[in-house]
């Protein structure tokens, strides 16, 4: 690991890793033969890395996404710099964010796809939150995984983020449909299973307008008439209740 301090030292991955022995520092200007994770990659990395890294080795490169203008790329010396296919973060700081993996998620990730599982687990397997990496990226990590090329990894990533892209317009689709739904069944309500009136809680809402309230959508969720679906990237989609869901027949739901 070439290391430049960019980091609160309590936090960075990268430095816990070299506190525990997993991986050693690089001196700017020394030659490292192994693949490096470095955004000056012209290729991503993929299984046809692994003689390489099962000869020289893998580095990463401790610097924040912040401060890339200053670090001196040019003197980490290493010919087989590679670029890691779409992946989302599961570190605190990033949590979410696709491609801002830090340290130790980028090192593992570079074993996850060559087929060195054990060795990426290990080395998620010193940090709390480790495990939600690999089952964040499970499926596309196995996908990946199964490539023997570089060009094969690009072709599965454009896959996966066209398909990324469908369920984005599926859901932005469902939700103006179930805003109508909500619209159309809060028209019907009255009041609310808590006794407040609809009216005062939306103010000048009505059934037309472009956004429900999380208030009042809260409130059919709890009233069984909806749920909370939440999918891989945090984004929350309100699907109405089927019968078999356990909603009442009554006008009201059921109240919890």
């Amino acid at each position: 690991m070439w290391e430049f301090g960019h980091c609160d030292p309590k936090r960075c991955s990268g430095r816990k890793l070299a506190r525990l022995g997993l991986v050693r520092l690089l001196r700017v200007g020394q030659v490292f033969r192994g693949i490096v994770m470095s955004p000056k990659g012209e290729q991503v990395v993929s299984k046809a890395d692994l003689p390489i890294i099962q000869e020289h080795g893998a580095a990463m490169i401790d610097c924040s996404w912040a401060r890339l203008d200053d670090v001196p790329f040019g003197q980490l010396k290493s010919p087989h710099n590679r670029l890691l296919p779409y992946l989302v973060a599961a570190n605190p700081v990033n949590y979410g964010k696709p491609y801002r993996l830090n340290c130790v998620e980028a090192l593992a990730a570079a074993f996850f796809v060559v087929g060195w599982d054990a060795i990426g687990d290990e080395l998620m397997s010193r940090f709390k939150w480790g495990h939600a990496f690999k089952q964040m990226n499970s499926e596309v990590l196995g996908q990946y995984a199964k490539c023997d090329t570089n060009e094969q990894v690009l072709a599965v990533q454009r896959e996966w983020m066209a398909m990324i892209d469908r369920e984005a317009m599926l859901r932005s689709h469902q939700q103006f449909s179930d805003y109508a739904d909500v619209g159309a069944d809060l028209s019907g309500t009255g009041t609310s299973s808590d006794g407040s009136d609809d009216a005062s809680d939306a103010g000048s809402d009505s059934a037309s307008d472009a956004e429900i309230s999380e208030r009042r959508m809260a409130r059919l969720v709890r009233q069984g008439r909806y749920r909370a679906i939440t999918d891989r990237l945090g984004n929350v989609t309100y699907v109405k209740a089927a019968p078999e869901d356990g909603v009442s027949g009554s006008p009201e739901g059921t109240s919890v």
